[in-house]
């Protein structure tokens, strides 16, 4: 029996052992057929707080994972320049090679969004793109004018050479000899602030453009105009000018095309991209991102605070209902938190609390309507300039503006004359309800104590004067208990 077992049991351990074996060798041969990993990120909107933490995120998880390249999808109108910098920074200083391409056919990766493009390593562009129209624009209420000359890369305008006037520059004909005293030199107006600051910053845009290209080796002179002179450009443009390294159609097509590509690092160094069946690691935004991405949106935080205010209005007006009150708190906590990532402009928002003011005195003054009116108007210019950027992904729509002024207007006038009607209507109720109230005397009294019936309740009642048995008296006043009442003439 002992002899059967073992014959048995050396089969058994030769197939376990080949089993093990044909595991390993499928699992190492697996791991050889997966190959290069990349990580994808999409920027879909405009470029703001919440979507550099985002991209930020991607590439330090890329990094963790050792992962062979970044790709960042992008489709973006702009935003703030503290948001590209951050993302800018973070690609310039990856371990992992980024690449950045702005698709699908149809987008674009405009103002902010070209800083992004030519920073990466690898920058592509789907057909039918275009990027470009990076020309920094100042909003502190409005768009500061800024004169042509006074922009960096323009040419200014010549005075005449002292000796010469406009005749002689235009006909070249050789001035007289002049005998009396040289003229004064002319002196150049001074720039205003607005002009200087504005140049400061479009120098400084430049100086950064520059020092970028300059690491990635594309067309420095091309890409300052498009800061300089808000120039735009296509795919094949931006190809020709070599602000790009390639078209792509599709992301597949971006990365087939990559494979075997050589990559300049920012330190100098080249990196040979293996990306033959790569698998795509796609990197969601967390639910938080998400959320604050949703309240960051001008449009949402700007509605919210509207309905955060009326729902704490009714609360104040009707005490004890709650639930508005509650909501009303979360909804304006909501929008202060949308806010917070947004550069707000002063101005609008002291236009939204002028436009409050003037929806509660239309009630009091009763202007017919003109107050109301300056109201709506207030509310609108102030939602439409409340965020300070003309950039049109990152402000109030002005149809939005100008449709909520008006809603918003007539409910808080509705709700104001309800509360002020409320306020002025005589009171039925305790102790004020009884004053000027009419009853009958059960029994005659007076000058003295007596009992008399109101609204169906005995009451012990006092006179001045004497009251027959069944008359009518009127209430004066209350003390304690007892009222203080007189004959009812009428």
């Amino acid at each position: 029996m002992m002899t059967k077992r073992t014959r048995f049991r050396v089969p058994v351990l030769g197939l376990l052992a080949l089993a093990l074996a044909s595991w390993i060798v499928s699992g190492a041969g697996a791991r050889e057929a997966v190959g290069a990993t990349v990580h994808r990120a999409v920027l879909d909107g405009a470029i703001d707080p919440l979507h550099a933490e985002y991209v930020v995120r991607a590439i330090d998880q890329a990094e963790a994972e050792h992962s062979d390249l970044v790709l960042v999808v992008l489709n973006t109108p702009g935003g703030l320049v503290d948001s590209m910098e951050v993302i800018v920074r973070r690609m310039l200083a990856s371990a992992v090679p980024v690449a950045v391409w702005v698709g699908p056919s149809g987008g674009r990766a405009a103002s902010a969004g070209f800083f992004l493009l030519v920073s990466a390593d690898v920058a592509a562009m789907a057909p039918g793109t275009r990027t470009g129209a990076a020309h920094p624009i100042l909003s502190i209420g409005g768009i500061l004018p800024i004169d042509p000359g006074q922009l960096p890369g323009t040419e200014p305008q010549k005075t005449p050479a002292p000796g010469k006037t406009r005749q002689t520059e235009e006909t070249g004909d050789e001035p007289a000899p002049q005998t009396a005293a040289p003229p004064a030199p002319q002196r150049t107006p001074p720039a205003s602030q607005a002009q200087i600051l504005m140049e400061k910053i479009s120098s400084d845009i430049q100086a950064y453009l520059r020092a970028i290209t300059a690491v990635r080796g594309r067309n420095a002179e091309a890409a300052a105009l498009a800061v300089s002179e808000s120039r735009a450009y296509t795919e094949q443009e931006a190809l020709d000018l070599h602000l790009i390294d390639l078209v792509a159609a599709t992301e597949a097509d971006l990365l087939r095309q990559l494979d075997g590509r050589e990559v300049r690092r920012v330190d100098g160094t080249t990196t040979t991209l293996a990306l033959a069946g790569a698998v795509v690691v796609d990197v969601p935004m967390t639910f938080r991102e998400r959320v604050l991405s949703f309240l960051v949106n001008p449009n949402v935080a700007f509605l919210l605070f509207l309905i955060g205010l009326l729902l704490v209005y009714v609360e104040v007006t009707h005490t004890g209902l709650v639930l508005p009150g509650v909501i009303g708190g979360l909804a304006l906590l909501l929008a202060v938190t949308g806010f917070s990532f947004l550069p707000l402009n002063a101005a609008g928002v002291l236009l939204i609390l002028a436009a409050i003011g003037l929806f509660v005195a239309e009630v009091f003054v009763q202007s017919f309507g003109v107050l109301a009116l300056a109201g709506a108007v207030a509310l609108a210019i102030g939602a439409i300039i409340l965020v300070d950027l003309p950039d049109g992904g990152m402000r109030v729509d002005p149809k939005l503006a100008i449709m909520t002024a008006v809603a918003f207007g007539g409910i808080v006038m509705f709700l104001t004359l309800l509360a002020v009607r409320s306020l002025r209507r005589t009171i039925t109720t305790g102790s004020e309800g009884l004053m000027g109230e009419v009853g009958t005397a059960l029994a005659a009294f007076g000058p003295g104590p007596g009992r008399v019936m109101i609204h169906g309740e005995y009451w012990s009642a006092r006179a001045d004067v004497e009251i027959p048995e069944g008359a009518r008296v009127r209430v004066l006043a209350m003390e304690g208990l007892t009222l203080v009442v007189e004959p009812d003439e009428a």
